[in-house]
């Protein structure tokens, strides 16, 4: 972060269990200034999802939740099973973070069904379904405005299309660390995005809006 001269990220754990979010938690209290939290969440592994999910947020100050159709086996057009996630999510205000793939649980498309159940809870749609989905992650975000697109494993092109049909507010920079660098990012928001307002808000700006972390 420092070599690359970025100022906050958004921290979560890949797996989903008890001490992957009291790690993350641990790595935000001793970094408040650099590191946000989200937490990350599975329908399947807990019995009662939605009330862990909103002691944890209460208790180690979660900005976000994040959730991995793939990893954790479910559907993303799973409206029902996702309700007490999203449910926890609406209440405190908080987006969700969704994996987002070739994968039929969770290809661009199956995003549909739960943002429009949910359209006051912001979706950010993390790879925009890969570079060969990216068309189709775009048509779903022009029919649901809650949905943002984050483009760290797609090529600039993908990026590039994104800002030119929905605008610079729609997406977000990720990095996937530590499958990819914060400079190979900057560098591919350097290249497909010319006007540095936009730039700006891409690499910073949109997500402390969605966080509402403004004044930090």
């Amino acid at each position: 972060m420092d070599r690359a001269g970025i100022d906050m990220a958004v921290v979560f754990p890949f797996r989903y269990e008890n001490y992957d979010n009291r790690y993350t938690y641990e790595a935000v209290k001793r970094y408040p200034d650099r590191l946000i939290g989200f937490a990350m969440a599975a329908p399947w592994l807990c019995r009662d999802i939605g009330t862990v999910l909103r002691k944890e947020i209460e208790e180690y100050g979660f900005k976000g939740i994040k959730i991995h159709a793939n990893a954790h086996s479910f559907k993303m057009t799973a409206v029902e099973t996702l309700a007490p996630i999203f449910d926890v999510a609406r209440e405190k205000q908080i987006p969700v973070l969704a994996y987002s793939g070739d994968e039929l649980v969770a290809v661009p498309h199956t995003f549909g069904p739960i943002a429009k159940a949910y359209p006051d809870v912001n979706i950010i749609m993390a790879h925009s379904g890969f570079m060969q989905n990216t068309p189709e992650a775009i048509s779903v975000a022009k029919e649901c405005p809650n949905i943002y697109l984050v483009h760290e494993s797609g090529i600039s092109g993908g990026l590039m299309q994104s800002v030119k049909e929905l605008g610079a507010d729609r997406v977000l920079m990720g990095t996937d660390t530590p499958y990819w660098d914060f400079e190979v990012q900057l560098k591919k928001i350097e290249v497909a995005v010319p006007l540095e307002e936009d730039r700006k808000k891409i690499q910073g700006e949109n997500i402390a809006r969605l966080l509402r972390l403004e004044n930090r």
